[in-house]
């Protein structure tokens, strides 16, 4: 099994453009990954009629990249649908999903190739951004941290942050770092689903602050009335 889907992915990966494989290896990835971090009904599902995904199917042997997922086609090929049961269909989107970046990666038509993945613990990165003058990158995740890495972390071994900032929360079963923003200073500000803005010291996002940093700023306010829920949500 696991020799097929290295298979498909190969072709997928040698028989397109590059043209076509920027656009469409990124959203296969994005969800090939939504399905391997979190089973709902909501990723076991591809919404065909979505311009986006039309255009990254249009790709060769990308609908076989799905197929071979646990992807079937339903309602007349309006969409595709994962019907493997339990835990199945996280594990199998999560096998395709390394079984693409592994053929990406070697092939030369890619206009990227993944060298590293940072480890989160589990948790789903929502934001991403440069800080000490480019020398560190900070990433903020699902879990409400804000982790400082190396921007160019050696490519062997096990990296690990240079610090960790924690002060978001969880509120109302929302939680994550949302966005990073440089300041003109030095600091970043991270914003929460908390409906908070932390600013962090430049010391800090370089990873040269104290051993569990504090923020220089917390401003509240955003989101309900009592600056506690931010959502995306639409009534």
């Amino acid at each position: 099994k696991n020799a097929q889907m290295s298979d498909i992915c190969s072709r997928y990966a040698e028989e397109n453009t590059r043209e076509a494989l920027s656009g469409s290896a990124r959203i296969l990835s994005t969800l090939l990954g939504n399905l391997a971090r979190e089973d709902t009904p909501k990723f076991r599902r591809v919404n065909l009629q979505n311009a986006k995904i039309q255009q990254s199917v249009a790709a060769r042997h990308a609908v076989a990249v799905l197929e071979a997922a646990g992807f079937e086609s339903v309602e007349g090929g309006a969409a595709m649908e994962s019907k493997l049961p339990g835990d199945q269909a996280s594990a199998r989107a999560a096998q395709l999903a390394a079984a693409l970046d592994t053929a990406l990666s070697a092939c030369a038509n890619a206009s990227f190739a993944l060298r590293l993945s940072l480890p989160h613990g589990g948790a789903g990165v929502r934001a991403c951004a440069y800080a000490d003058e480019g020398r560190t990158l900070l990433t903020g995740a699902t879990d409400n941290l804000v982790r400082v890495w190396p921007s160019a972390p050696p490519l062997g071994g096990d990296p690990a942050p240079c610090a960790v900032l924690a002060a978001h929360e969880s509120v109302r079963g929302t939680a994550g770092v949302q966005a990073l923003l440089p300041l003109p200073g030095g600091e970043v500000a991270s914003a929460g689903r908390d409906g908070k803005v932390c600013v962090w010291d430049a010391s800090d996002t370089a990873g040269r602050g104290a051993v569990q940093p504090a923020p220089l700023a917390v401003l509240r306010g955003h989101g309900d009335g009592r600056g506690q829920e931010v959502s995306n949500k639409t009534n």
